[in-house]
C-alpha cells in the first residue's frame, strides 16, 4: 500500500467514499454522480477528482459507468475506513461518545497516522470487528501482525492459555475485564461441558462461567504449567 502521507486528505475522502459506497449499494461500477451526492460537490470537481486518483493509479473509471478501485486503490481505502472506524469505537469505550456523534470527529483523525499505527490502535481496542454502528472493520494485511490462537472452548479442562485476542463487542469485553479476563491474561480452563460451555479461572479472579458462543470469540495461546 501507498504511503497514506502521499495523498492529500481530499483525495482520501474520495476513495472511503467510494468505499463505503461499495457496501451500501449493489451497484459495481460505482457511479460518479453518487459521488458527487454523498460529498455534496459538483458532477465536475468529482469528475477532475476521479481522473486525478485514476493517474495515481487508485481506481478505473469507465465512462457513462463509473469508477472500481483498483488494488492499490483499494487497499488505500481499507486502510483510511479501518482507522476511521477503529477511532469511532476510541470514542465510544474510551471518551464515552455517542456513536452517532464520533463519525465527524473520527474522519478528522483518521487521514493521520500510518498502517501500523492504526494496528497498534486496534490491538489497544481488542481487535474490534464492528463500528459502534455495527459497520464491519476492516482487517489488517498484515499477518504477521495479527495474534493467532485456538478458540477457549478447545482446550480441555485442566489446561492453561494465554488470551491473545478477543472477538467480542464492547459490552461483552467489559464484562469479562471484570473477571480479569484480557488480552494477555493467564487462564485456567476448570471444566467444559458438553454444549461447549466453560468454567474458567484468571489469576487471583473467582471462577467465571463462559457460553459456549463467548468462548469461541477468545483466542487463547495454550500454556505449560507446573
Amino acid at each position: 500500500m501507498e504511503d497514506i502521507n502521499n495523498t492529500s486528505e481530499s483525495e482520501q475522502m474520495y476513495l472511503v467514499t467510494i468505499a463505503r459506497l461499495g457496501e451500501l449499494i449493489d451497484e459495481c461500477p460505482i457511479p460518479i454522480a453518487k459521488v458527487a451526492e454523498i460529498l455534496e460537490v459538483t458532477p465536475i470537481s468529482a469528475n477532475q477528482m476521479i481522473r486525478r486518483l485514476q493517474q495515481m493509479g487508485f481506481i478505473n473509471y469507465t465512462p457513462y459507468k463509473g469508477v472500481e478501485f483498483t488494488d492499490e486503490g483499494w487497499q488505500t481505502a481499507k486502510h483510511i475506513l479501518r482507522t476511521r472506524r477503529l477511532w469511532e469505537v476510541f470514542l465510544v469505550e474510551h471518551l464515552h461518545y455517542p456513536p452517532k456523534e464520533t463519525e465527524t470527529l473520527a474522519c478528522r483523525l483518521e487521514h493521520a497516522i500510518s498502517a501500523e499505527t492504526t494496528d497498534r490502535l486496534a490491538e489497544f481496542l481488542g481487535w474490534p470487528q464492528v463500528s459502534p454502528m455495527g459497520k464491519p472493520i476492516p482487517q489488517s494485511d498484515a499477518a504477521n501482525f495479527l495474534p493467532s490462537g485456538l478458540p477457549l472452548s478447545a482446550l480441555a479442562a485442566g489446561r492453561w492459555g494465554r488470551v491473545n485476542l478477543i472477538l467480542a463487542g464492547e459490552v461483552e469485553r467489559a464484562f469479562l475485564a471484570q473477571a480479569g479476563l484480557t488480552v494477555g491474561a493467564q487462564l485456567k480452563v476448570l471444566g467444559c461441558q458438553q454444549n461447549g460451555d466453560c468454567l474458567i479461572q484468571c489469576t487471583e479472579n473467582d471462577p467465571l462461567h463462559l457460553s459456549a458462543e463467548l468462548a469461541e470469540k477468545i483466542l487463547v495461546e495454550p500454556q505449560v504449567k507446573n
